[in-house]
């Protein structure tokens, strides 16, 4: 029988080498966990904040997860009785307090997240005719510019969908969104990043 702790790492592991159905599975298990460290970090330092704060700190977070090589998720060791549980919470309490003291009270409801996006991916669609003119050097530049001005919950769904090729319906239940909804969010992403690349065009045609 697998220990709990080496359950966790065996499941990181999984992650780190690129497995969707493993990401899916880190984002479904602490999705709750998240969510409340979030809401409570905020009402212990009497934070003014709203439903959408919540939200864009918990994709926010989830997002650190994912980029810079999984740093933050490589550093969890599992000693002194540490679960992964634990770790989780631990970082995401540090997040929302290190986002608190950048951005002070103003800086919630009023700010919109931009996470930097280091690692270039080409985007799958079923719609490549928007970037069909364009070489791969350029569609991998300008997709990873249209990347980084999407809020914090449309990045998280690209790296699970797009990135990762978690299915849509697997994406919803571990972002617990409707199945309609996640799928709007999918067509609104397409739509914005065709739109950044419509207008980044037009600007360099007429320069």
């Amino acid at each position: 029988m697998i220990s709990a702790p080496d359950e966790d790492r065996l499941l990181l592991s999984r992650c780190f080498s690129g497995d969707g159905e493993a990401w899916e599975i880190f984002v479904r298990r602490f999705s709750n966990l998240v969510y409340q460290a979030v809401r409570h970090t905020l009402m212990a330092k009497h934070m003014p904040f709203s439903r959408l704060d919540v939200e864009d700190l918990y994709n926010t977070i989830f997002l650190q997860f994912f980029e810079e090589g999984h740093k933050k998720l490589r550093q969890y060791r599992g000693t002194n009785g540490c679960s992964l549980s634990t770790w989780v919470r631990v970082v995401a309490v540090s997040i929302v307090l290190d986002h608190v003291r950048k951005k002070g009270v103003d800086g919630l409801s009023a700010q919109k997240t931009r996470i930097p996006f280091n690692d270039v991916f080409p985007l799958r669609t079923h719609d490549p005719d928007v970037l069909e003119n364009m070489e791969r050097a350029e569609q991998e530049r300008l997709l990873r510019d249209a990347i980084q001005y999407l809020p914090p919950r449309d990045r998280l769904f690209v790296k699970l969908h797009f990135e990762k090729e978690v299915p849509v319906d697997e994406v919803a239940e571990a972002m617990q969104l409707s199945i309609n909804n996640a799928y709007t969010i999918k067509h609104r992403i397409i739509a914005k990043i065709r739109s950044y690349v419509d207008s980044v065009l037009k600007n360099g045609a007429q320069a």
